[in-house]
């Protein structure tokens, strides 16, 4: 099924009007951009992303994983739009992370990659709700297997010290999503031998 196609399923068009619903209902504009990936600042690029700040989301719609995506941005919005703890701790969080993946010296680098993290692992949880609930054509084992990726990306960021690239991402390379389980029941705060292993072979 291609991404156009994937578009037009119903579940997915009814979901998509009721996060333009949500936003709308609380000030947040949606961009639905047809592109393939978004820049973000210092040159990384990304597939989606919800700005409190500016107040918007955005999911590059000609990315293959745009509904996946825009599940995920949309999860961020719900902890925004319940201000939920996790978030107003991690506020600064990503500033942080960027700062330092581009060479400035952070001491504090841990805390704010761990409150990232923690951040994701609650958003990707949401995410699975989200899907279960819109029934949206999405295998969630693969999504959890990817999720948990994604969230264990940001313990290797601190052995990396980079940020992943739109042809190599952690949620997107077979051996690391593979060596992912299919459920929310890793080990979230560190690396495990495995997981550090498959990392270190990705090249991400």
């Amino acid at each position: 099924m291609t991404t156009a196609s994937r578009l037009e399923h119903p579940r997915i068009k009814a979901f998509i009007n009721h996060v333009k619903s949500e936003c709308k209902r609380t000030g947040i504009r949606v961009e639905l951009r047809n592109v393939r990936y978004l820049m973000l600042g210092h040159g990384m690029k990304c597939s989606g992303y919800f700005d409190e700040a500016n107040r918007k989301l955005v999911v590059a719609m000609l990315n293959p994983v745009a509904v996946e995506v825009l599940v995920h941005e949309f999860g961020h919005f719900t902890q925004w739009d319940e201000n939920i703890p996790i978030w107003k701790e991690a506020g600064f969080a990503m500033g942080h992370i960027e700062e330092w993946l581009n060479g400035k010296t952070k001491r504090s680098i841990e805390k704010w990659m761990a409150l990232s993290r923690d951040l994701e692992l609650d958003n990707e949880k949401r995410s699975v709700q989200l899907i279960k609930d819109f029934n949206l054509p999405i295998n969630i084992e693969k999504y959890t297997r990817c999720a948990n990726a994604y969230v264990l990306f940001y313990n290797w960021m601190l052995t990396s010290r980079k940020w992943c690239k739109p042809g190599n991402t952690p949620y997107s390379n077979k051996a690391v999503v593979a060596a992912c389980s299919p459920k929310f029941n890793m080990r979230y705060d560190q690396l495990s031998a495995k997981m550090r292993l498959a990392f270190e072979e990705s090249g991400i």
